[in-house]
């Protein structure tokens, strides 16, 4: 046969069409992990934080306007703080040791208005039935709400027992947000 008598395979050609879907998809998926959830993966700096009772010591009369008997849990949050899914995520696990308490959540927007001059957050402070303040710091002992010990859960637990522990977690090392202006 002569090189010219060679048949030449004119059928369908090679489609890059499923090659170029399989990279945008691919392109595409790596950006949404990006977007919501690895542009908050970070090594956290060496965070501490002091917590004063002082910040808060006028809170319980203005939020207790009901005068509920229920012990009173104000979560002080920051929507633009990266640490701030960590808190939600903690609060929703914990919300069965919650569910019968007042709950108030207090944004970091707001504190101005209440005239907070609040550390950082996300910290949580617990009021017993009788107004006394029950503790004030950071949900828990790690890196992150949720991690390490969790202080709530054991306030919860001494209160159930009628003992007001009157713990104020005076230092906090983790994931922070200040709120102090810089």
């Amino acid at each position: 046969m002569a090189p010219s008598d060679t048949p030449v395979n004119r059928g369908n050609p090679v489609s890059f069409k499923p090659a170029i879907l399989v990279i945008g998809w691919l392109l595409f998926s790596a950006f949404a992990f990006w977007w919501y959830d690895y542009r908050y993966w970070q090594s956290y700096p060496d965070h501490l934080v002091q917590f004063e009772s002082k910040a808060i010591e006028k809170l319980y009369p203005i939020l207790n306007t009901s005068n509920s008997e229920k012990t009173l849990v104000v979560h002080f949050a920051d929507d633009d703080c990266p640490c701030e899914a960590y808190r939600v995520a903690h609060v929703e696990n914990i919300q069965p040791v919650l569910s019968q308490s007042q709950q108030v959540t207090i944004k970091r927007s707001d504190a101005e208005t209440l005239g907070l001059n609040l550390a950082a957050s996300p910290s949580v402070a617990i009021w017993n039935e009788a107004g006394e303040l029950a503790y004030f710091g950071p949900y828990s002992s790690g890196m992150t709400c949720g991690t390490g010990f969790d202080f709530v859960s054991m306030v919860f637990s001494k209160l159930n027992d009628k003992v007001n522990p009157q713990w104020i977690n005076t230092q906090g090392f983790g994931c922070f947000c200040s709120w102090q202006e810089d």
